[in-house]
């Protein structure tokens, strides 16, 4: 899985900055869960946040493709949710290896649409806590870098093989859930006959587990500026940033 670190603008103005060029991090095949899965908070963790997201599933190899071909090579397109652990994101922000390295962090479904069905341009994501509209945006209004960008962009440097996911950001609205939250997303779209499609909503529990993290640095750390990122409260403007989300 690949992972895009900022490409919304609503995401971006939270953060107090907009990046020039998009920027990616890995994530191993272990975080992946179903809908209807169960994650759970290490004991000694309290910012764990959800970021509704669309997914796109490779179909067909890439390698140096350009932008007017690239959706050509994305076989289906589904919803997706990059939950982090804010108390271990100051340890490696870049790569995210330790706040969303976690087993069954990237919850994805619960089905894929037929990407060669569907206007990419028409995809909305939407974010529900229990049962609330917590993120609601359109690609076309607010998407940084479009979809055939990013994999065009990729496809640069590494060769898409197909099943691979790209998780192409979330918008603003990610913010801190609690043991006994259930979080929904949803991604809908124009079907090229002109009617709606929808993935159907990735619904995810959250619990308390026993696990402890540990004694091993990094440890956990809330504190406030953790809190502030993980809660979604807005960044003063900054200049020459590492664009990372």
């Amino acid at each position: 899985m690949v992972a895009v670190h900022l490409n919304y603008r609503s995401r971006a103005d939270q953060r107090g900055r907009t990046p020039a060029f998009p920027s990616y991090f890995l994530k191993a095949p272990s975080t992946l869960a179903p809908s209807d899965s169960v994650l759970g908070v290490p004991a000694d963790c309290e910012l764990l946040a959800y970021e509704g997201e669309i997914a796109l599933v490779v179909g067909a190899e890439a390698h140096r493709v350009s932008r007017d071909t690239a959706w050509q090579h994305v076989g289906g397109v589904t919803a997706a949710n990059d939950f982090g652990l804010y108390d271990l994101r100051y340890a490696d922000p870049g790569s995210n290896v330790h706040s969303k390295g976690l087993d069954g962090c990237t919850p994805i479904g619960p089905s894929i649409l037929d990407a060669a069905q569907l206007d990419p341009s028409s995809l909305h994501l939407q974010t529900y806590v229990n049962g609330r509209l917590e993120q609601d945006a359109r690609v076309a209004d607010d998407m940084l870098f479009d979809f055939a960008y990013v994999i065009a962009d990729l496809s640069r440097f590494m060769t898409l093989q197909p099943g691979d996911v790209i998780l192409t950001g979330t918008p603003a609205g990610s913010s801190v859930v609690q043991p006994g939250d259930v979080v929904e997303v949803e991604v809908s779209g124009t079907h090229v006959n002109g009617l709606r499609t929808s993935t159907g909503r990735l619904r995810t529990s959250i619990v308390k587990d026993d696990y402890h993290v540990g004694p091993l640095l990094p440890t956990p750390q809330a504190d406030a500026a953790a809190k502030a990122a993980a809660y979604g409260h807005p960044a003063p403007k900054a200049t020459g940033a590492t664009p990372r989300g």
